[in-house]
């Protein structure tokens, strides 16, 4: 029988820890996600194309919101939401990114400013792809 150096076996057993670990879950994801502030400027997609960018931002953004609603908060006590150790504290957080994002989205419709609006799906489809 052949005996393995203990440095490759260390090596190989990290490798494959390395592999193995697991995509940051969606709330990690939207606390480290940059909201896209873009000036309005020249217009180049049709009105209809905007309010397309628009609602499709909007679904996912409302996705985002319940779907860690039902994950995280089903079961929260008045407690855990006042506790600055809370493990909830992220949610709360990804929640108030969620909304600010929601509300920068409802601007850059009014703008017409879809290259905000294309920024936004941007940063929202790796999380909403997952």
């Amino acid at each position: 029988m052949k005996h393995l150096s203990p440095l490759i076996i260390a090596l190989s057993l990290t490798s494959l820890i390395g592999c193995s670990t697991p995509a940051p879950n969606k709330v990690v994801q939207i606390n480290a996600l940059q909201i896209p502030f873009i000036l309005p400027g020249t217009h180049t997609l049709p009105a209809s194309h905007t309010a397309l960018l628009y609602k499709s931002n909007k679904q996912d953004i409302d996705s985002l919101t319940g779907a860690l609603k039902k994950q995280y908060l089903q079961d929260v006590k008045t407690k855990d939401i006042f506790a600055q150790d809370s493990d909830i504290q992220p949610v709360y957080a990804s929640l108030s990114k969620l909304e600010a994002l929601g509300m920068i989205n409802q601007q850059y419709l009014k703008e017409q400013n879809e290259v905000g609006l294309q920024q936004i799906h941007l940063v929202l489809n790796p999380i909403i792809r997952g």
